[in-house]
């Protein structure tokens, strides 16, 4: 018998509440890591490519489906992020270890307080901080399963967690 580490991607955790905090509308749901993200996390811990540090969420309006081939160059023209919000930049993947085989910002969800009227179809993290720009990497990229319209003045609370597990192969 032979144990594998596997990676079952990223989980997403969707909030929509409006100005008194009372929620409009919610979904978990897990994605694909894109063969960009796939090839960091392997490679990363072995020195093979350099450490990212830090990575940033963001939001995407464009009706659009990841693939494996998604890539941060997608986000500002494929995806097109969704960038009506008061926060001057993406806001910062907080993350904590939980347990021994999570990292994730359930204890710190990004927010962006909506200024436009606008619907969002998913989510993304990315190494770059900067709005509306397609640099970095793309670790992960998630299109919820429904549309979710957002109107100005309502807050979105945003958080992504990945898990490793070992499993044994017979």
């Amino acid at each position: 018998m032979k144990d594998i580490l596997g990676i079952d991607g990223f989980t997403w955790n969707l909030c929509i509440v409006d100005e008194n905090g009372n929620e409009i509308d919610s979904e978990t749901k897990k994605n694909i890591i894109p063969s960009d993200g796939l090839s960091f996390l392997i490679r990363s811990p072995f020195g093979d490519v350099a450490p990212v540090s830090t990575f940033y969420l963001g939001l995407f309006r464009g009706n659009y489906v990841p693939t494996s081939n998604t890539k941060a160059s997608d986000i500002p023209s494929n995806m097109i992020e969704m960038v009506d919000y008061s926060e001057a930049l993406r806001p910062e993947w907080q993350r904590q270890l939980e347990g021994v085989a999570t990292m994730d910002n359930l204890l710190n969800k990004a927010e962006f307080t909506i200024t436009q009227d606008r619907t969002i179809y998913g989510a993304f993290l990315v190494s770059d901080l900067t709005k509306g720009a397609g640099n970095g990497l793309l670790l992960s990229c998630v299109r919820f399963s429904s549309p979710k319209p957002v109107t100005a003045g309502q807050t979105v609370k945003l958080s992504g967690g990945i898990t490793y597990s070992s499993t044994s192969l017979v």
